[in-house]
């Protein structure tokens, strides 16, 4: 009995479904390298990978990597024009198999040729050293949250487009 809890535990209730553990955006335990007029931060993830942020004002990036592969990354992840807070408190993994396969990050960014604010989780397939952002719920869309877990569910296992 006890063998069968630690297995649900390891692999996730779902059975299908992988663990999904929250880690910070922001904080002490993430490293800040800003500059004057410029943000950049790296929060560390679970099994050894970080996101890395970068907020320059009116442009804001972030990048999904193993730690030792981050600096070696060609390109953020993702990029967008900033608004609001422009970065969640926290993100949240997909796991398979002990490693990274999705992540949701909420993010506010400026569409429309109005600008309009609009408040998303973007959804990420992570694909070993390479990420790519693959959907995005409206933060007011009816039940978004599992909405954006479910995506990251079907992103974990897909693989991001060759460039």
């Amino acid at each position: 009995m006890i063998a069968l809890a630690t297995a649900l535990a390891l692999t996730g209730a779902g059975g299908a479904f992988g663990q999904t553990p929250f880690t910070p955006a922001t904080g002490p335990t993430c490293k800040d390298q800003s500059k004057e007029g410029f943000g950049l931060w790296t929060c560390p993830g679970p099994a050894g990978y970080v996101v890395r942020f970068a907020d320059e004002g009116n442009i804001v990036s972030l990048t999904i990597a193993p730690r030792r592969a981050i600096e070696k990354v060609q390109g953020p992840t993702a990029q967008w024009r900033g608004a609001g807070k422009a970065l969640g408190d926290k993100v949240q993994w997909i796991m398979r198999g002990g490693v990274p396969r999705a992540a949701v990050i909420r993010t506010w960014s400026r569409v429309g040729d109005d600008e309009r604010e609009v408040q998303e989780l973007s959804v990420f397939a992570i694909n070993g050293e390479k990420a790519c952002l693959v959907s995005a719920v409206e933060i007011h869309t009816d039940k978004a949250n599992a909405a954006a877990l479910a995506r990251a569910e079907q992103a974990a296992d897909s693989h991001c487009p060759e460039k």
